[in-house]
């Protein structure tokens, strides 16, 4: 693991570490989101919750968004 300096240099940016936004992480089943969370933590966000389910549940349910395809960026 990038030490503590090295790794808030690399998220700062993303806005994660506002102390005014609640953090989701997420993956394809939850194993690198409860790393993710663990580093924000560690970085001293406080309010950091781990969708257990990731993208494999979210994607199975017609009913919620998912955009797919090419990137626009």
């Amino acid at each position: 693991m990038l030490d503590e300096a090295s790794l808030k240099q690399k998220v700062e940016s993303t806005g994660v570490l506002d102390p005014n936004k609640k953090v989701v992480t997420y993956c394809g089943s939850g194993i690198a989101a409860t790393w993710n969370a663990l580093v924000l933590n560690k970085l001293g966000k406080k309010d950091v919750t781990i969708y257990d389910g990731s993208m494999t549940e979210w994607a199975t349910d017609p009913s919620l968004p998912l955009e797919t395809g090419e990137s626009t960026k």
